[in-house]
C-alpha cells in the first residue's frame, strides 16, 4: 500500500477544476495539510507500536530464557538423581546377577555329576571292546 503522501501528491498535481471563481490549490491546501497531519500522527503511532512490540518481544525472550534455564536445571537435577539411584541399586543388581550365575553353575555341575556314571559306563564298554 502506498503512503498517504504519495496519494496526496498525485491529487496536488491533478488538474481538479476549482469551484467557480476559486483557486483549487488554495481551497484544498487546508485539506491536504490536515491529511498530512493525520499521516504524521499515523506514522508516529506506528513507530510507537513497533517500539512497544520490540519491548514486548524482548521481555518474552528474557522470560523464555529464564524458563529454559529453569527447565535445564531441573533436567540436570533429575539426571543426577537417576545416576545416584542407579549407583545405589548397582550393588544389589550385581549381587542378583552373580547369584543367578552361581545357581546356573551349580545346576550345570549337578547335571555333569549325574551324567558321570553313565558316561563312565560308555567309556569302560569302549575300552573293554578294544581289549578283546
Amino acid at each position: 500500500m502506498q503512503p498517504l503522501s504519495v496519494l496526496l501528491d498525485r491529487f496536488r498535481r491533478a488538474a481538479v477544476p476549482a469551484v467557480v471563481g476559486g483557486d483549487v490549490e488554495s481551497e484544498l491546501a487546508p485539506v491536504f495539510a490536515a491529511l498530512e497531519e493525520v499521516q504524521k500522527e499515523a506514522e508516529a503511532l506506528r513507530r510507537r507500536a513497533e517500539t512497544r512490540a520490540e519491548e514486548r518481544l524482548e521481555l518474552v525472550r528474557r522470560e523464555t530464557a529464564l524458563l529454559a534455564a529453569g527447565w535445564r536445571d531441573r533436567a540436570d537435577a533429575e539426571r543426577e538423581r537417576l545416576r545416584a539411584d542407579c549407583r545405589r541399586r548397582a550393588p544389589a543388581e550385581t549381587q542378583a546377577i552373580l547369584a543367578g550365575a552361581r545357581a546356573e553353575a551349580e545346576r550345570t555341575a549337578v547335571r555333569g555329576r549325574e551324567r558321570i556314571p553313565d558316561l563312565l559306563q560308555v567309556v569302560l564298554a569302549c575300552v573293554r571292546a578294544q581289549g578283546r
